[in-house]
């Protein structure tokens, strides 16, 4: 027999499908704190009862939640083609370089996670994605005239915030225990540090 969808499922349904629209994804269980914790608030602010609260989280509530979020990456032009955006960020090539190897870190640590495999599909693209964007326009770099070897490629800032917010996503996972393959516990700490300097290095060339 097919479970009928709880109230929760249905607003995580309504507000996952306006994110996706905005070009933005969340795993479900964070989209399902996030309405639980909502429900809370609203009880909260109105002196309500949790189930009172919940008539106010209306398709156009979420939809408006769902703007604000993106609103929230702003600095990464969600939705715009990043390939054809300005690119008026100079970025070093050691710093581009760590950001590469960064991103395929991330990749395995998400892979590490398998309690939502929408979530992670979606998420792993968008770290290719990422590395794609970041290759080609890498190989579009004007050579110098005078011979000499570059020291910086000119990105798309939206391009270097978006990536500094993966390696700090990442860092997440790895304060949380979320860990590659065969990756020595120990060494966690320094791990996560390194995907916090290189996001802070990324944002500072980026401009923000």
């Amino acid at each position: 027999m097919t479970t009928k969808p709880s109230w929760v499922d249905g607003r995580v349904d309504t507000l996952l499908a306006a994110l996706h629209d905005l070009g933005m994804s969340v795993s479900r269980a964070a989209a399902t704190e996030l309405i639980n914790e909502r429900v809370q608030w609203v009880s909260s602010e109105m002196d309500i009862s949790p189930t009172a609260a919940r008539r106010y989280l209306t398709d156009d509530t979420l939809a408006d939640l769902a703007r604000t979020m993106v609103i929230s990456v702003a600095d990464e032009t969600p939705g715009a083609d990043v390939i054809q955006s300005p690119r008026t960020a100079a970025v070093p090539l050691p710093v581009l370089g760590r950001c590469i190897a960064g991103l395929a870190e991330a990749i395995q640590i998400r892979l590490r996670e398998r309690d939502d495999i929408d979530h992670l599909r979606t998420t792993v693209a968008q770290l290719a994605q990422a590395l794609s964007a970041i290759g080609q326009i890498t190989s579009d770099h004007t050579p110098d005239p005078t011979g000499r070897a570059a020291t910086a490629v000119m990105m798309p800032p939206g391009l270097v915030n978006r990536a500094a917010r993966y390696l700090e996503a990442a860092a997440i996972l790895v304060h949380n225990g979320v860990l590659p393959a065969d990756f020595t516990t120990a060494h966690a700490d320094q791990l996560e540090d390194t995907f916090r300097q290189d996001a802070a290095s990324l944002r500072y060339y980026a401009g923000e």
